[in-house]
């Protein structure tokens, strides 16, 4: 009888503490970083021999709980981390990619639009080149042009700025995760395996992984207690009682290098730092190149005003400057006297006349055109690659998800069914204490 007792207490107790699992999986049905629990059952059946002579004896102790499980599968986990630190590089470099070409198009009144006034004026200047008003609004267009070429170079300069003090937030982030992970690593090695507070430590580190991963592209290894291993080029980024800092250093192109404790590491290629550092390898490209193109612009308006005449029959000096970068691009001159608008021969708009020839194919206007055309191919580029990616990680997260997230129906059902059970172990300690009282009434 008091077998039969024993039996129905450990019922209770476990049936209570599963349905406390499926009331904590309720609870957090919409927590991202909660996965699923089950509280697993054993056979509490002991069977032994306590003298060798005799038969074994066995006690009926009924239900033990042996752990808690979290409804996980590493690889699932590892493929969310890898689709997410590809989906984060894809949307933040075409994030900054958008913004470069935003900064090129100026509000509108972009390098080429200004160029194509200008050589619209020309033009017009072509046909009457001695009227004042249009030669003063020949040369405000030159300014214009000169204008718009300066900030543009700001705008990207800052842009690229941009890109690495954000890689510098992002690494201040990254080293946060580390300096986490560490803490739940020892504290998972303090924790027995199979408890509440060991599956809520695994949840907690799969959280940090993420963050990491999402960050850089580095390798994790689990060992059999659940503690997580970092690395990052042969180096070790967390682990046991182990935290190292990352830090960014921007290179001459533009792109980032990675530190880790001051050691230089690979450049990484995925994560949000991967898609910071092709951002900022392509802001400092562009920059290039549009330097490439002011060059140029000065020098085929300068070559352009040395073959004319100026009205007192003198050859054209300068009219533009570039000492340095594009910052150092000016006009040199503001009087209209200056403009060496004839031609060598007397004609009073010759020089005027040779100038559709700076606009051929690789005149500035068109380099520019074109310019612009690379940039937004590469832009489509990654935004196609971007939404490949989200596809991917959205695939992957719904498999992850299929087994270790939180469905109300399913924990509904398993409510009604450990509630039925928990009734019937009730019902067996009150059938044994009526057989009890009935077996006593009896005397």
């Amino acid at each position: 009888m008091s077998d039969l007792l024993g039996i129905g207490r450990s019922g209770l107790r476990a049936y209570a503490r599963s349905m406390e699992t499926v009331s904590h999986n309720i609870a957090n049905a919409e927590n991202p970083d909660y996965v699923r629990r089950t509280t697993l059952l054993a056979d509490a059946t002991v069977s032994g021999k306590l003298n060798p002579l005799y038969s074994a004896q066995t006690g009926l102790n009924g239900v033990r709980i042996d752990s808690v499980s979290r409804s996980s599968d590493e690889f699932l986990e590892a493929q969310v981390r890898q689709s997410g630190a590809s989906r984060i590089r894809t949307e933040t470099q075409a994030s900054w990619m958008e913004r470069i070409e935003t900064n090129l198009d100026n509000a509108g009144s972009n390098v080429g639009t200004r160029l194509n006034s200008f050589f619209g004026r020309g033009e017009e200047l072509a046909a009457a080149p001695f009227d004042s008003a249009l030669r003063l609004t020949f040369l405000s267009e030159m300014e214009s042009v000169v204008d718009s070429f300066r900030r543009t170079s700001r705008s990207l300069e800052l842009t690229r700025d941009q890109v690495s003090q954000t890689a510098d937030l992002e690494a201040l982030t990254l080293n946060s995760a580390l300096e986490n992970l560490n803490e739940i690593n020892l504290n998972i090695t303090r924790t027995p395996v199979g408890t509440d507070a060991h599956a809520g430590l695994l949840d907690a580190r799969d959280s940090m992984l993420a963050v990491i991963s999402e960050k850089l592209d580095a390798t994790v290894a689990l060992s059999g207690n659940g503690t997580a291993t970092v690395t990052y080029d042969g180096q070790t980024l967390a682990g046991v009682n182990i935290a190292s800092t990352v830090t960014v250093a921007t290179n001459a192109d533009g792109s980032l290098g990675i530190l880790i404790d001051g050691n230089a590491a690979r450049s990484p290629s995925n994560g949000s730092l991967a898609g910071l550092s092709r951002a900022g390898a392509t802001a400092q490209t562009r920059l290039t190149e549009l330097e490439a193109l002011a060059r140029q612009y000065v020098d085929d308006v300068n070559a352009w005003q040395a073959n004319g005449r100026t009205d007192a029959g003198t050859a054209g000096g300068p009219l533009l400057a570039m000492t340095g970068g594009v910052s150092t691009l000016a006009v040199t001159t503001t009087a209209i006297a200056d403009l060496a608008l004839a031609s060598a021969d007397g004609a009073p708009n010759g020089n005027l006349l040779n100038m559709p020839a700076l606009r051929t194919a690789d005149g500035v206007e068109t380099r520019w055109n074109n310019f612009m055309a690379g940039h937004a191919t590469a832009l489509a580029s990654i935004r196609s690659e971007a939404a490949a990616a989200t596809a991917l990680d959205s695939s992957a997260r719904r498999q992850r998800d299929s087994v270790s997230r939180v469905e109300l129906d399913r924990e509904a059902a398993d409510l009604i069914r450990l509630q039925q059970a928990y009734e019937a172990s009730a019902r067996v300690i009150q059938i044994a204490r009526e057989t009890l009282q009935s077996i006593l009434s009896i005397f």
